[in-house]
């Protein structure tokens, strides 16, 4: 077997029912433990979402949810879904949207979690799943086990080897677009990287406020423009969609199974949750009460909802997509939409091209090259956002080194990564994307698992959020002596003068 065969056998693998069957359960959990508050408080989202500032130590809560929605809003929102389709069928799509409005509790879980055990280091806070493993799981030698590993697929993983389906498929819309060079187009989005990490968190945070809304906006006009000029197609597709996804449809029907395993991981590789990706950033933010990050950031998952939905509907109602049979050989459609759809399937290929073929067929030539530029936005904030967490693992696991040392090894990766977005630029697109989802696997067992061990603290800190809210406490603040919650001393000297105030009072 080819060393490609080798990664695409494992990713299989690792990516069976149990670890679906282990983050859609994680999902619901949390969602009662919330009950259902992640998708129920979304005008309390918004406000939290435009309210509160940075300090020298953290940056504010809407410059940390651009941060995320970058790491949300990524290939995996274009191409990721043309994969979905490919292989699960129109329903696919249904089910990624499902999938991520449930997994957006995993969400606030994992990123108000980033925050409870977040620590001062080097003049600005650090959190993430290695910090909540070591010091929240109950068995201490497993706790730290698990962050130490974890810490390390973050730290060579992430920035190294995810960034893969970013830059191949940055390189394959260009190409296919521009006729540009893999080559050319690698090495300027590669030195355009490394302009920007090379600031830092605080340069990745002003950066995503720019680049993030700018390019949902831009992606949703787009979509609206195909939609229009398509609009008679509109309610078979919709019909088409939903059949699918439920058995009922003539065609897709017998896909049901395809269409909810493809939706539920190709939404989890879309949005991240459970990954542990978004808590090193969500613990860079200054607030007052972990919760108001977690509701925050659980909130981007509607952008990410957003662009996967209009990357579906756009393939799909312009007939440009793609669906393999069940014996994985015979193709039981081909799309007439573009004749590029021919040459897709004889190379079994789906991603970012069927989009911009979707574009081109209401405004040709100019749509592909829109969709191209929208790709590299998203992929290019998501490899941003992937360098920061790659910082954060590093940051853990030198934490007891001195500052001089951490600065030199994290400007070492800043300096590295770009060279692995080079070349991921000239590989197949199958193996990125296998590799990618090898890594990403590995991070979700490792953090749903650690997630479930410290449920009880998720519920017990979005409980005390709520009860102060619902008291009329204009802005709930946390102390985690209060709750019994240990290690996360950083918290009452954040709320030293509330705490103190409180005892006074009592």
């Amino acid at each position: 077997m080819s060393f490609a065969g080798w990664i695409l056998k494992i990713d299989n693998m690792l990516w069976a029912t149990p670890l679906i069957v282990l983050t859609f359960g994680s999902a619901v959990l949390f969602c009662i433990f919330m009950k259902f508050g992640n998708v129920t408080k979304a005008k309390l989202q918004w406000k939290l979402l435009t309210s509160g500032s940075g300090s020298q130590e953290g940056i504010s809560p809407f410059e940390t949810f651009c941060s995320v929605a970058a790491y949300r809003v990524a290939v995996g929102n274009i191409g990721g879904v043309m994969v979905a389709i490919m292989y699960g069928g129109p329903g696919a799509v249904f089910w990624m949207i499902i999938t991520a409005l449930v997994t957006s509790a995993i969400a606030y879980a994992e990123n108000s979690l980033g925050q409870i055990y977040k620590v001062r280091m080097d003049g600005q806070y650090r959190g993430g799943p290695y910090f909540y493993m070591e010091r929240g799981i109950p068995i201490k030698a497993l706790g730290k086990i698990m962050a130490l590993l974890f810490a390390v697929f973050a730290t060579v993983g992430v920035p190294l080897l995810v960034t893969g389906p970013s830059a191949n498929n940055i390189a394959m819309a260009f190409e296919n677009s521009f006729g540009v060079s893999p080559l050319i187009s690698g090495a300027v989005v590669a030195v355009l990287l490394f302009l920007v990490i090379s600031g830092g968190v605080r340069r990745i945070a002003k950066f995503s406020t720019i680049i993030v809304p700018f390019m949902t906006i831009g992606y949703l006009i787009v979509t609206v423009i195909v939609l229009v000029g398509h609009a008679g197609a509109i309610p078979s597709t919709m019909t088409m969609m939903v059949g699918s996804a439920f058995n009922t449809h003539a065609i897709f029907g017998g896909m049901i199974g395809g269409a909810f395993s493809y939706g539920v991981k190709r939404a989890v590789n879309s949005s991240g949750s459970g990954f542990g990706e978004t808590p090193p950033s969500a613990a860079a933010a200054e607030t007052p009460h972990p919760a108001t990050q977690g509701m925050v950031n659980a909130f981007s998952v509607y952008i990410d909802v957003a662009v996967c939905f209009c990357s579906g509907i756009m393939a799909l109602v312009t007939d440009c997509f793609n669906v393999l049979g069940p014996d994985g050989v015979a193709y039981m459609h081909i799309g007439e939409g573009s004749q590029v759809m021919t040459a897709q399937a004889a190379s079994n290929t789906a991603g970012v091209v069927w989009v911009q073929e979707a574009a081109n067929s209401v405004m040709p030539g100019i749509g592909g090259a829109l969709i191209a530029i929208a790709l590299t936005c998203f992929a290019y904030s998501t490899c941003i956002a992937y360098y920061y967490e790659g910082e954060s693992g590093l940051a853990y696991l030198m934490r007891n080194s001195s500052e001089k040392s951490r600065k030199a090894v994290i400007w070492a990766i800043r300096i590295i990564m770009p060279i692995f977005f080079f070349i991921w630029a000239n590989v197949t697109a199958g193996t990125a994307w296998a590799i990618s989802e090898i890594m990403f696997a590995l991070m979700a067992w490792f953090n749903l698992i650690a997630l479930l061990f410290v449920a009880p603290t998720v519920k017990k800190v979005y409980d005390d959020y709520m009860a102060q809210r619902k008291a009329g406490v204009k802005e709930p603040y946390f102390n985690p002596q209060k709750l019994g919650i240990k290690n996360c001393d950083v918290w009452m000297e954040i709320n030293k003068e509330r705490i103190e105030q409180d005892k006074e009072s009592v």
